[in-house]
């Protein structure tokens, strides 16, 4: 991908913009009811200034209708915050790890995780020159999930977890599975090289 070509449109009325400490409780309502568990520690990286971690929001009349997290760390960073042994993957030394990307259900199919997805990498490859980007989707059955842009990106699936909240979170519930979420995860690899 050329980050100066291909830039996703956005439906008329929606803006793309860096998230706001104001939108912090939007942001968390959308994340709770989409996803259905917290998001607190994500945003507190975002909303530091002393960290590398950049939210961006999409809204529709100053209505957030999506919003997604890239975290900028050191491989060793990055594998740290996988349970998926990364070690086996070519990272470099600054790694771009997408963390949290959702939109409204109402908004669905309409570029808006395109064009977040978008802006979260060229803010990777453009502001910290990355070596490589990471990212996990969450396969819960009969629901869209993230894999789509990552593949669409040129991400490629390098790894599927089974159970991999549990192996992450530990006992995360889960609106799918009644209680303790069993739903694998795909963990996803993006290097310039394979873009």
């Amino acid at each position: 991908m050329n980050c100066a070509q291909d830039v996703p449109t956005l439906p008329s009325r929606v803006e793309l913009r860096p998230a706001k400490s104001i939108d912090r409780r939007e942001m968390e309502r959308l994340w709770r009811r989409r996803v259905g568990f917290e998001i607190t520690n994500t945003l507190d990286a975002v909303f530091d200034d002393e960290t590398a971690a950049h939210g961006f929001v999409a809204t529709n009349v100053e209505t957030i209708v999506g919003f997604g997290v890239v975290l900028v760390l050191t491989a060793e960073g990055a594998r740290d915050a996988f349970s998926a042994p990364l070690a086996d993957y070519p990272l470099g030394e600054e790694v771009a790890v997408f963390h949290a990307g959702v939109v409204d259900e109402q908004w669905e199919g309409r570029g808006i995780g395109s064009a977040l997805m978008w802006t979260r990498l060229a803010l990777a490859r453009e502001q910290y020159e990355v070596d490589a980007a990471v990212g996990n989707a969450w396969l819960r059955p009969h629901r869209v999930d993230s894999s789509v842009l990552f593949e669409k990106f040129g991400f490629d699936r390098v790894e599927t977890v089974p159970k991999f909240a549990q192996r992450t979170d530990g006992d995360r519930d889960c609106p799918d599975c009644d209680g303790e979420c069993t739903c694998s995860g795909a963990l996803y690899l993006w290097t310039p090289t394979a873009a």
